[in-house]
């Protein structure tokens, strides 16, 4: 699949390459920057010895 879209891309006049090329890396920029925001939740509020339902969710992301 991957291969696929590659070559798709590769068909596509410069523009459009450069047009789609820039959505994949803002969506994989706003997806590191929410792994990012959520590791830090995680970190600021995780209490190792509190074992509430919301300690032990923080412990699962």
């Amino acid at each position: 699949m991957i291969g696929n879209y590659i070559i798709y891309l590769n068909t596509l006049e410069e523009i459009e390459k450069n047009k789609y090329l820039l959505y994949i890396a803002i969506f994989f920029i706003v997806i590191l920057l929410i792994c990012g925001i959520l590791y830090m939740i995680k970190n600021k509020f995780l209490d190792k010895t509190k074992n509430t339902s919301f300690q032990r969710f923080l412990k699962k992301l």
